[in-house]
């Protein structure tokens, strides 16, 4: 059932006070007016807070306990290399972390659209229901290719029934503070998978793998059954707009490839430090223990919370599609100039506080950049799609990384000149679509 909406913001009819409250609402939230659509006395803002507060920490729950999941795999490939399946490559292990976030992204856009049409909270339930059931899987699983099903597939597909839907319910909430509050959802899966980082890895050394992810099973289908319950929309059944499955007017939009390719490049770039920084960690220092090695993903994910929620501020200010920029070029040139050059502990730990606080920020700012160039009527579904450029380097980056090294003999540096100089790729096939839609160079944007 839907909850009641807040009190009607009346845009003043007075003509010189009319102009200026459009521009102002336009500007922030493109989906009210979108083109097209008769002007109207009454407009039903996002009240900005309130009972969106709740909903955005439902949200973060959500967020933290499936996509945050997939920011642990570093910990989970070095337990399962040392303990599980020693015989198994590096490749073959990145490439079962990276299979949910293949799956995640090849089928977003349909439960996007479904709740674009029929609302979110059935399929946030049927998302949540089939995690909980996946991580109680795992307390069985014997085989690699069970866990291939399990976290690739079943995973994948709980994902993508949450994803987008979390992300995009800050727009129904929130108008002024929109980017920040999509920052807050997204840092969730950074906060889960700086927690589960240093929860899970001592579990593992204390109990074991299956009574490990027993323990995860209950942790995690209780506070999915409680987020649920905090998850509400503002639209009415009567504000479902049919599905239109393939929206051609986005495919003849260049500025919708140019976006399009700044994540599929991003993408490609994105996970590799994440997966293998523990690895490298221990390969640099060789004497250091399993928490030691792991701790700089654990900042990492700390530090991406807090750059994924700061992020938000920024956005605001600046405008999404400027911050999106400098986000994923910061992103690639610490790859390239800082992961390149360290070799001590200190430096592991610096580089991982550095990147984790940039480079997730792409994520947070893709619905608040999406809103920006073509509102925010459908925007789970728009979000789906957007998604479907992520899915080569979600599938295939990290595990291309782990082939470089294990090509190269142990070469991190080609590593890190391969992922960041692709987000550095990314950060300029973006400049098309920011100077298309906004040729002013400083203007906000």
């Amino acid at each position: 059932m839907d909850t009641p909406r807040s009190d009607k913001t009346r845009v003043e009819v007075c003509d010189d006070d009319k102009t200026v409250k459009y521009a102002e609402a336009r500007s922030a939230a493109p989906s009210v007016y979108e083109k097209g659509i008769p002007v109207l006395d009454e407009v039903d803002l996002p009240p900005d807070g309130g009972r969106g507060w709740l909903v955005i920490f439902g949200c973060v729950i959500f967020s933290a306990a499936t996509v945050g999941w997939g920011l642990v795999w570093g910990v989970t490939e070095a337990y399962f290399k040392e303990n599980v399946f020693p015989d198994a490559s590096e490749s073959v292990l990145s490439t079962l972390g990276s299979m949910s976030g293949m799956f995640m992204t090849l089928l977003s856009v349909i439960p996007g659209k479904l709740a674009d049409r029929y609302g979110y909270r059935p399929f946030l339930a049927a998302g949540g229901f089939l995690w909980t059931l996946s991580m109680l899987l795992c307390v069985f699983a014997t085989q690699l290719w069970h866990f291939f099903v399990i976290m690739g597939l079943i995973q994948g597909l709980a994902n993508a029934l949450v994803y987008p839907l979390i992300v995009a319910l800050p727009a129904q909430w929130f108008l002024r503070f929109r980017a920040l509050a999509t920052g807050i959802v997204v840092a969730g899966s950074s906060l889960g998978g700086a927690v589960s980082s240093l929860l899970f890895r001592q579990l593992l050394t204390s109990y074991g793998l299956k009574k490990s992810f027993a323990i995860y099973t209950a942790l995690d289908g209780t506070l999915l059954f409680a987020a649920w319950f905090m998850i509400s929309e503002r639209r009415r059944s009567t504000e479902r707009k049919k599905i239109v499955w393939i929206d051609r007017s986005f495919f003849t939009d260049p500025v919708f490839w140019s976006l399009g390719g700044c994540f599929f490049f991003t993408v490609f770039g994105y996970l590799s430090p994440i997966f293998f920084l523990p690895t490298f960690a221990k390969d640099k220092l060789p004497n250091l223990n399993d928490m030691l090695a792991a701790l700089p993903v654990t900042m990492l994910n700390f530090s991406a919370a807090m750059g994924r929620t700061l992020i938000g501020f920024l956005a605001d200010r600046i405008g999404p599609v400027n911050a999106l920029w400098a986000v994923i070029m910061l992103s690639g040139l610490t790859q390239l100039f800082v992961w390149t050059f360290v070799s001590t502990y200190a430096g592991i730990m610096a580089f991982g506080i550095m990147y984790g606080f940039v480079c997730g920020c792409f994520l947070s700012l893709s619905p608040a950049v999406a809103a920006q160039l073509w509102g925010s009527g459908r925007l789970a579904g728009l979000s789906g799609l957007m998604l479907l450029f992520n899915l080569p380097g979600n599938s295939a980056g990290a595990p291309l990384g782990g082939a470089i090294l294990s090509g190269t003999g142990g070469n991190w540096t080609a590593v890190s000149c391969y992922s960041g100089g692709l987000q550095i790729l990314g950060a300029t096939v973006l400049l098309y679509a920011r100077l298309k839609r906004e040729p002013k160079v400083l203007a906000r944007f």
